[in-house]
């Protein structure tokens, strides 16, 4: 089994990020690079997943927890799934209570899955969660300059 977790501090509530990052229309936006994802209603999610030179046309599910704040999904036929959670975050710098967020991003790869052995591939999925966090960044950013 691989875990691979990295965390950003983001300038908006985390109401406001959460809402964004579980929209279906926008949960595309913030896959990173060589992941493609589509809800398909009811909880069911397809992606396709770039793994070094594959393409793994995958089923999945996806569950969004409001109460909790917590996005999670998977694939149905990997041993694959991640989370994405939000939570306030004190800056200590003189935000406004409420106005910041830790988000957590978190995946994990178990069975013989090449990303569970460590090398180019865990160092892809590491950069894959690196980039799909200032994604998320960025889009929360743009939305609240648009709003």
């Amino acid at each position: 089994m691989a875990d691979f977790e990295h965390t950003r501090v983001i300038a908006a509530s985390p109401e406001v990020v959460f809402d964004l990052a579980s929209s279906p229309s926008v949960l595309d936006s913030w896959t990173p690079e060589g992941v493609e994802v589509e809800p398909e209603g009811d909880g069911a999610l397809h992606a396709w997943i770039a793994s070094g030179s594959e393409v793994h046309d995958e089923d999945g599910y996806l569950d969004a927890d409001r109460d909790r704040m917590r996005l999670r999904w998977g694939g149905t036929d990997r041993d694959y799934e991640g989370w994405l959670q939000v939570e306030p975050h004190d800056t200590g710098g003189g935000a406004p209570a409420g106005q910041a967020t830790l988000a957590t991003l978190h995946v994990t790869f178990s069975g013989s899955q090449p990303e569970t052995l460590g090398g180019e591939y865990s160092e892809e999925v590491d950069r894959g969660i690196e980039q799909a966090l200032d994604r998320l960044v960025a889009l929360v950013r743009d939305a609240g300059s648009a709003g």
